[in-house]
């Protein structure tokens, strides 16, 4: 695929290039902040749950479920509709899932989150490489790092303990922010170069 197909391929998504880039910078920030929190904080109490962050963890993967959602009707028309649709599913199920088991322990949650990011990140690794997106290595990498600490969580190593499951997920939630900031500072600069040469 050469560069100018590359580019075209993405420009439906040019009018949301300020919106995208707003979001990723949210999603890393937060992402960053309950992994911080995850490690130094542990103890702290959140709702029904005593002992970790995972009430606003759940809710922030609930909440990408639902901007998924919207992407996906956004992209309706588009190539992107299925695999938005699909994130949108698998990110609200989850979140709601782990908003639910919350009075549950860290043995009735450490299999859903190493599925969960499992799934998630040799999705986005194959997605990366086949759509072959501008920035794809930054998801690339993200997908990477959720299969390796779904793998530690699934094999409860170094810890099965909720605090290591929260860190996991916002590591994942971090990730995944950055790689969104990547591709909408991409499309400022496509859009930015467009208008430049006009």
């Amino acid at each position: 695929m050469n560069a100018n197909a590359t580019t075209q391929d993405f420009d439906h998504y040019l009018p949301q290039r300020n919106s995208l880039l707003i979001r990723g910078l949210l999603l890393a920030l937060t992402g960053v902040f309950l992994t911080i929190f995850s490690v130094f904080e542990p103890d702290v109490q959140i709702m029904s749950q005593s002992s970790s962050w995972l009430p606003l963890v759940a809710l922030v993967i609930l909440a990408t479920g639902i901007m998924a959602g919207l992407d996906a009707f956004i992209s309706r028309h588009s190539k992107e509709f299925f695999s938005n649709l699909q994130m949108a599913t698998l990110d609200s199920v989850v979140g709601i899932f782990l908003l639910v088991e919350l009075d549950k322990t860290a043995e009735k949650v450490i299999l859903l989150a190493a599925a969960y990011l499992l799934v998630k990140g040799i999705f986005r690794v194959f997605a990366a490489i086949t759509v072959n997106f501008p920035h794809a290595t930054s998801a690339t990498v993200g997908g990477i790092v959720s299969v390796i600490f779904g793998i530690l969580l699934w094999q409860e190593w170094p810890s099965s303990s909720m605090w290591f499951i929260c860190f996991c997920l916002s590591a994942d939630i971090m990730m995944r922010g950055w790689a969104l900031t990547h591709f909408g500072v991409w499309l400022r600069a496509l859009h930015r170069s467009r208008n430049q040469a006009l």
